[in-house]
This record gives structure tokens, C-alpha cells and sequence, in this order.
């Protein structure tokens, strides 16, 4: 699993695996907060490692929403991009597990 991802971060030759090995720990932790689960659902690694690759590029931007530096503008989406909790909504959460934003205060 663990090459898939540095293929998808392109090989970098500064990539330090442990901190591979975090991001993609990190990110399954958010998916399977999200879905509710406290094991992968077969299929889902894919969705893990493209949420890992987005962990990793935001490293050192922790923090930041936009940052101008030399007349260049970037902006940062600290949330889960949509097109992964599009997938992440092909696998139902389990029974009785609700998500914070339907629950009433």
C-alpha cells in the first residue's frame, strides 16, 4: 500500500517514509471516522491513499487558508475534497453511528 502512495507523490527523493506511513495512518483514521467503521471496507484504500497524497502536499500549510509570496497567490481547502466524500459515500456508516452535522444541539 505504502507504494502505491510514493508512486503517487511521484517518488520524491526527500520523502521520509515515516512520514508516509503517518499521512496514510492519518487518513485512514479520517475514513473510517467517517464512515463509521472500525475496519476498511474492501475497495476503500484508494480513496485512503488519495486522501493521504493530500495530507502529504499539506504539510509546512498547516494552518494557512491562502499565503501570497512574490506576486503569487495560493489558497489552501482545508476540508475533505468533494470528489472523495462522494466516494466515501458509497460505503453506508453502520447502523446507529450518526454524523455531527444531523445532530440537533
Amino acid at each position: 500500500m505504502i507504494n502505491r502512495l510514493l508512486i503517487l507523490l511521484g517518488n520524491p527523493p526527500e520523502c521520509e517514509m515515516e512520514t508516509v506511513e503517518v499521512c496514510r495512518s492519518m487518513a485512514e483514521e479520517a475514513v473510517l471516522d467517517y464512515i463509521g467503521r472500525d475496519t476498511l471496507p474492501r475497495g476503500a484504500d484508494c480513496i485512503v491513499d488519495k486522501l493521504a497524497v493530500i495530507y502529504y502536499n499539506r504539510l509546512g500549510n498547516e494552518g494557512e487558508t491562502a499565503r501570497t509570496e512574490g506576486g503569487i497567490s495560493q489558497s489552501f481547502n482545508s476540508d475533505i475534497p468533494m470528489d472523495i466524500l462522494r466516494q466515501l459515500r458509497n460505503y453506508p456508516r453502520k447502523v446507529g453511528v450518526i454524523h455531527s452535522e444531523t445532530v440537533e444541539e
